[in-house]
């Protein structure tokens, strides 16, 4: 069992103290919370159940997984459509894992995807997307574009002579061309995750 390690490592990288997570828990302590990452106590399954909710972990993996074996908390930064029309939420709405290595050199953060464009490069609705982020792209490469402003989609580049053409990898869904002032690249797609719901 990694209970007691998971708690506090999930704790400290969500710069989350005992005193205040035991207040999000109803407690009027945090001795609880300390006694659960002694390991002298273990919290009742309701309180399992809200501390995965919490760190956005599955629960078997809160209680089995050592999550803290070279691996970086990575935020997952609301939505971005695998179609075009979706406007940016950045609020961070969760925490995904990845080893320490993928994170080493640069600043990254994952997506969660909506839609079906990208389907044949094995993105679909609900995975998430782990981005580097970066404002530069080769020729093919996919990427995180930020649209008029606004608007966020994941896509191939192509490079045109005076423009920028995004292109799906499902047909049914046509390129897109825009100027260069039009558009910003956010990043680069390094993977992604199925996540079933």
């Amino acid at each position: 069992m990694k209970f007691k390690e998971n708690l506090r490592y999930l704790r400290r990288a969500n710069n989350i103290s005992q005193d205040e997570l035991a207040e999000k828990l109803g407690y009027k302590s945090f001795t609880t919370v300390q006694k659960w990452e002694d390991g002298t106590s273990f919290p009742k399954v309701e309180n399992l159940n809200r501390l995965a909710e919490m760190f956005n972990v599955e629960l078997d993996h809160l209680l089995n997984i050592d999550l803290t074996a070279n691996k970086v908390a990575v935020p997952i930064l609301g939505e971005v459509k695998a179609g075009y029309d979706l406007y940016l939420n950045s609020d961070i709405c969760g925490y995904e894992y990845c080893n320490v290595n993928e994170a080493l050199s640069g600043e990254y953060f994952y997506l969660k995807v909506k839609g079906d464009s990208m389907i044949n490069d094995r993105i679909g609705e609900g995975d998430i997307v782990y981005v580097k982020s970066q404002n530069h792209l080769n020729e093919n490469e996919l990427g995180v574009f930020l649209i008029g402003g606004d608007e966020v989609t994941i896509k191939r580049v192509h490079f045109d002579k005076d423009s920028i053409r995004l292109s799906a990898s499902n047909p049914k869904y046509e390129d897109r061309t825009f100027k260069e002032d039009e558009i910003r690249i956010l990043g680069k797609v390094m993977h992604s995750k199925v996540m079933f719901s």
